[in-house]
């Protein structure tokens, strides 16, 4: 595999380490692990399963009921699963820095800012407890105001909606694409300071030098690169 800038990592994936698995298991010896896929190969190759902010739920609702869960590494994503599956999982405390860092008091300012709009609002962000309190408290829900979607989810709602104005909670990258597919609406970040400065260290120039040269490589160990595809075949049985 290539990748332009080996500085390029991901704040949440660095939250979680293969050991730390290891240690849960070893307390929990029956149990199953969930990783969700913005951590590394290494990390993968300890989990049961994989999962994405699309299907996490459908994936831990596919678990044998009484069996102990560690969700890792995304506590506010993991938190989100537990609330709707009802489920008591061990939640690990990681953390996207864009995403955690998008607030209460963010919605709270859009909402009056926008008071038409829908909210996207990706799982992974501190906000969703708060986002969920105000569609309830005020009938969003009933309306379709509020949706708690994954990245992919969010184009599929933008496309599908006959809103006309959104309000989108996640990293800001997302907004080029929702424009480009949706000329005739309106998008809003939650935050216009929600930029990941890990992706933003890939420009176009390093991705052209990338696939020049054919570097920076990055390896994968054979034995963790099978052990982490069974997790993610495992999540693909699924469905």
């Amino acid at each position: 595999m290539l990748i332009p800038d080996l500085d390029a990592g991901c704040s949440l994936a660095e939250t979680v380490r293969p050991a730390d698995v290891r240690t849960w298991r070893a307390t929990h010896p029956d149990g199953l692990v969930v990783a969700y896929v913005n951590c590394s190969a290494a990390v993968k190759a300890e989990a049961d399963y994989c999962c994405t902010s699309g299907n996490a739920v459908a994936v831990v609702r596919a678990l044998p009921p009484d069996v102990p869960v560690l969700f890792v590494p995304d506590f506010f994503l993991g938190s989100h699963v537990r609330r709707i599956t009802g489920r008591a999982l061990d939640v690990w405390m990681g953390e996207c820095h864009v995403h955690a860092a998008l607030t209460p008091a963010d919605v709270e300012a859009r909402r009056r800012e926008y008071p038409d709009a829908e909210f996207l609002v990706h799982p992974e962000c501190g906000c969703v407890t708060s986002t969920m309190y105000y569609a309830s408290a005020d009938g969003d829900v009933a309306a379709g105001r509020t949706h708690i979607v994954s990245t992919e989810q969010m184009t599929e709602r933008a496309r599908t909606s006959p809103a006309r104005r959104f309000v989108v909670a996640t990293e800001t990258g997302v907004l080029h694409r929702l424009r480009r597919e949706n000329p005739d609406k309106q998008f809003h970040a939650l935050a216009e300071s929600a930029e990941c400065r890990f992706m933003k260290l890939i420009t176009l120039e390093k991705l052209r030098d990338c696939l020049r040269d054919l570097k920076p490589e990055v390896v994968v160990p054979p034995d963790v690169a099978v052990r982490a595809r069974r997790a993610i075949d495992r999540m693909l049985a699924i469905g």
